[in-house]
């Protein structure tokens, strides 16, 4: 029981509330209220006890009530005090909700609340979530003020040290800012309900990386989440109120270490890092809850996604791993880790919520999924050291971000695609090491996608690209370790060559016979653009270069240099949480390989590459000769079980000639197909699911000579798995047959009168040695084959060959763009495509199988060397044509300046011959043979090459 004093204390802040509550109540409607309230409300002013003596309920269990000084309240007794505030919140009426919601606040800010709030936990924890949950539910009510006072309380409640708010409890709480965001009328209580959601991920995932519920955490800068519409259309007056909101709360709570104003302090300390870029306006429309599609989406992905990979760490993935340690410290330690993953988990969640049709190209009915993607990419730019290295977390962004990613970047909404790219820069610039496979697949999907189009892009979207790519030039490792990792692996797409060629073709331009859709201004920006990307890149190479050989900047004070005068923010989008860290690629040598490193090692993986990509190229212009070189150049076994497992397994193969070269009457070709079939296993598969698995991987050849032969061998080697399925091996053979052709006849739109599951039946009497299969059978196999078409894995080769790619591009995963280059109006239908997701599944799985897992952090200079073979030949052209053609002053400063990095990276890497080709090329253009004819830029010319020249 608690003392008088004690009672008296705990009344100055309940009582006031009490007698509102009494005052407000409605005789008949709030009776019961109104009668606990006057009850309470009497006991705490004449200082009686709160139950009588003879009574009086247990007093030996604690209860989460206390008056900040040395005596606590029971169980009951809190319960007693916090009943009528949990009732009045539930009235669902303003004028009682008001009061007891801003009395739940001050308890918490005062400190007078302590312990865990939790739905699952012992009576306390449970009366604690009861009392959070009935704040929560105030919001529904639509009115502003009662919408304040729930962020407020909810704000104070996940700041607060003594009251603990975890798991479902915080996820609720997130949930309701959320919605308050989304519903309210008031565009202060919009934005302040978002500077709480940030406010609140902050808390949370500082806590996490100190793994301490008590490290000192300041206010976030209000001003740096505000829009420009918002910022235009008022004096300010709005940031100066959500900013003293956020600010008045974080001071208040109990045991804040650092109650000082608001400065420039975010999760990772860094300047900007709340900075935002949507635009949006004023009135909110409620977004539609997720449909079970999405969540079945989503249900599929976490099941099916990395089930083999994660299989190793499934104990860290698993929510309730928190609960099985009995060690105080590491649980709470588990516990912060665990609502970090949840709130994290959350948010890919409500990032991919697709409302209705109408609404997908209305920013104002998407604003559930931007404000989403907006926490996600601040959460991302400022994430700690834990987070971005922790196998749990890395699991995290696998499962939920990556598919958050692939329904995103789709979207026709400018805005969304533009938050889709911002969150994968994060992924590149500050979780390359950890997140290999993906970055593999998605810069393929998301940025080179859009960049080789060069006609008919997206204009907006082009540009956010190229934007992208230049911000991807200011740490100088990334370019270097893009190169290593993807251009240097034989299962990987070339990933800056790609992107190199994607640049000189924007900075080309349109080729002058090719209809386009774009704006001539719109095509010179873009132009200009793609070459400060091409400025950018050398640049970066050079400073990388100039690093690891610690050679000073030969051009920092010269007047070209003027635009990077500033010193070069490297560690900026790199340093971790805590603001300790110096550039993230000290990081990643922990964790890496540094065998790459070595020159050797390079070298030898680029050369293997650039000859299986030689043999590849062959083999798809003329198989038998392919396969002749391949075995020469000792990439490929010269027996027929390493053929066949090389054409079952490379990347890049034309799936028709695989099919060609393995139905040839030859020797070896024949000794092959065999050692193909035989490497299926098709035991306990039914029959048409094993032709399925076997026609993935090749195209039937056209001639039937050929066909017979491997459908013979399928199904001697289908009875042999399967040896009671059919009498004889040739029932296997003409059945599969049969299933061909049923295939070609229920799903070719050119066949008019379709094949009936009589007809089928009829057509396969007496085929099991003069006796029928059952009926039953041959129907339930009808009924799959026309539900379910029988196809071919995309071919990798479809889009290259639509779009003439070179050689150097059959590689690796660039079949995913098939799955993503449609028609316009097909656009709509990507978010939520099961089929989408499916493919998207198979390339994660296939990359993660066939790639190495061991990321390579680049420290040894002989990899420019290769880079420069990769990129000279563009540099070159896309710096000669405009200075020979041109005379925009800005135009010949980029060649210049572009030229100039390319002579200084190929002159300290001794490469004489590249660096000869880029000094003769700029001599030209100095004119000084003939005089007469020298123009500004020629003057310009000939003082970069002398600038060079002393260097």
């Amino acid at each position: 029981m608690a003392s008088a004093e004690a009672d008296s204390r705990m009344s100055q802040v309940v009582a006031p509330a009490l007698e509102k509550i009494i005052k407000n109540a409605s005789w008949r409607k709030h009776s019961k209220l109104a009668h606990q309230c006057k009850s309470l409300l009497e006991k705490l002013t004449t200082k009686s006890p709160l139950f009588p003596s003879d009574s009086e309920p247990d007093n030996s269990i604690p209860g989460p009530l206390h008056d900040g000084g040395p005596v606590e309240y029971s169980l009951a007794e809190s319960e007693s005090i916090l009943t009528p505030l949990i009732n009045a919140c539930g009235t669902a009426y303003n004028k009682i909700v008001d009061p007891a919601v801003d009395c739940i606040q001050k308890l918490i800010a005062y400190g007078y609340l302590r312990g865990e709030a939790d739905p699952t936990g012992g009576p306390e924890a449970q009366l604690l979530s009861k009392l959070i949950e009935s704040v929560c539910k105030c919001h529904d009510l639509g009115d502003d003020a009662v919408e304040l006072l729930v962020l407020k309380t909810l704000l104070s409640a996940v700041t607060s040290i003594s009251l603990r708010i975890h798991g479902d409890c915080l996820l609720q709480i997130v949930r309701t800012c959320y919605d308050i965001y989304l519903g309210s009328k008031n565009v202060v209580n919009q934005t302040t309900a978002k500077a709480s959601l940030v406010q609140m991920l902050v808390i949370v995932f500082r806590r996490m990386e100190a793994d301490s519920s008590t490290v000192p955490i300041q206010p976030i800068v209000v001003a740096e989440l505000m829009e420009p519409v918002e910022k235009s259309d008022a004096d300010g007056s709005m940031t100066q109120f959500v900013q003293g909101f956020i600010t008045k709360i974080m001071q208040d709570i109990d045991g804040v270490l650092n109650p000082v104003a608001p400065s420039k302090v975010s999760l990772g300390g860094h300047d900007g890092a709340f900075e935002t870029t949507t635009v949006e306006t004023t009135n909110p429309t409620d977004l539609l809850d997720s449909t079970d599609k999405d969540m079945l989406d989503a249900k599929y992905w976490e099941i099916s996604m990395y089930k083999t990979a994660l299989e190793g760490r499934k104990g860290e993935l698993a929510d309730g791993d928190v609960e099985r340690d009995d060690d105080l410290e590491v649980q709470i330690g588990n516990k912060l880790r665990r609502d970090a993953f949840l709130v994290f988990r959350a948010l890919c969640k409500l990032s991919m919520k697709t409302p209705p049709k109408e609404a997908m190209a209305d920013p104002q009915l998407m604003r559930g999924k931007i404000v989403a993607l907006e926490l996600l990419k601040i959460l991302l730019e400022n994430a700690g050291a834990v987070f971005r290295t922790s196998e749990r977390f890395l699991g995290a962004i696998k499962q939920y971000l990556c598919l958050s990613l692939l329904k995103n970047s789709a979207s026709s909404l400018i805005i969304v695609f533009q938050l889709s790219c911002s969150i994968f820069i994060s992924l590149v610039s500050r979780f390359r090491a950890g997140l290999k496979a993906e970055i593999g697949v998605f810069f393929p999907m998301i940025v080179l996608r859009v960049l080789e189009n060069v006609a008919h892009p997206n204009f907006q979207q082009k540009m956010i690209v190229l934007r992208f790519l230049d911000k991807l030039c200011v740490d100088s490792q990334i370019l270097v370790d893009i190169f290593i990792n993807y251009d240097c692996d034989v299962n990987s797409s070339n990933i800056f060559e790609r992107m190199v060629n994607g640049l000189l073709k924007t900075a080309q331009g349109v080729p002058p016979s090719t209809a386009t859709t774009l704006l001539p201004p719109q095509e010179a920006t873009m132009k200009l653009e793609a070459m400060k990307c091409l400025v950018a890149i050398l640049k970066s190479m050079g400073d990388w270069m100039n690093k690891q050989l610690r050679i000073p900047d030969p051009h920092s004070t010269k007047r070209f240099e003027a635009v990077e005068n500033s010193p070069e923010p490297v560690n900026v989008p790199l340093a971790n949480g805590n603001g300790d860290e110096t550039v993230e690629g000290s990081d990643f040598h922990s964790e890496t390989s540094s065998e790459a490193s070595d020159a050797l090692s390079i070298e030898q993986r680029r050369a293997y590459k650039l000859e299986l990509q030689e043999g590849i190229s062959l083999f798809n212009r003329k198989p038998k000769k392919g396969i002749e070189f391949l075995i020469r150049a000792n990439k490929v076994g010269d027996s027929p079980e390493e053929i066949a497992a090389f054409l079952k397994n490379a990347s890049g193969l034309n799936k028709t000639l695989i099919g060609d070269y393995l139905g040839e009457r030859e020797d070896l070709s024949l000794k092959v197909m065999h050692a193909y079939v035989d490497s299926f296993d098709f035991q306990g598969m039914e029959f048409d699911d094993a032709i399925r698995a076997f026609l993935q991987g090749f195209r039937l050849p056209g001639e039937a000579q050929k066909i017979d032969r491997i459908m013979e061998k399928f199904a001697e080697r289908y009875c042999k798995c399967n040896p009671k399925a059919f009498i004889s091996a040739d029932t296997a053979y003409v059945l599969a047959y049969s299933v061909i052709l049923l295939n070609t006849d229920a799903h070719n739109p050119m066949v008019k009168n379709k094949m009936s599951a009589d007809d089928f039946v009829r057509n396969n009497r007496g085929i099991d040695d003069g006796k029928d299969l059952p009926e039953e059978y041959l129907r339930s196999l009808f009924e799959r084959i026309s539900r379910n078409e029988i196809k071919m894995k995309e071919d990798d080769l479809s889009v290259q060959q639509k779009q003439s790619v070179n050689s150097s591009r059959i590689l690796g995963l660039d079949s995913i763009l098939n799955i993503v280059i449609r028609k316009r109006d097909e656009d709509q239908h990507m978010e939520t495509s099961d089929n989408l997701i499916k493919h998207m599944q198979e390339q994660f799985k296939e990359k993660a199988r066939k790639s190495e897992s061991v990321y390579y952090a680049a420290t040894d200079v002989v990899v420019l060397r290769f880079m420069v073979e990769v990129c000279w030949a563009p540099m070159l052209a896309a710096f000669s044509v405009p200075l020979d053609q041109s005379d925009d002053e800005i135009v010949i400063a980029l060649c210049l300046e572009g030229f100039r990095y390319a002579i200084h990276v190929t002159a300290v890497m001794s490469m004489k011959t590249h660096r000869d080709a880029f000094v003769t090329s700029l001599a030209k253009f100095t004119s000084l043979h003939s005089p007469a004819d020298i123009k500004q830029k020629n003057i310009d010319a000939i003082r970069v090459s002398i600038l060079v020249h002393l260097h």
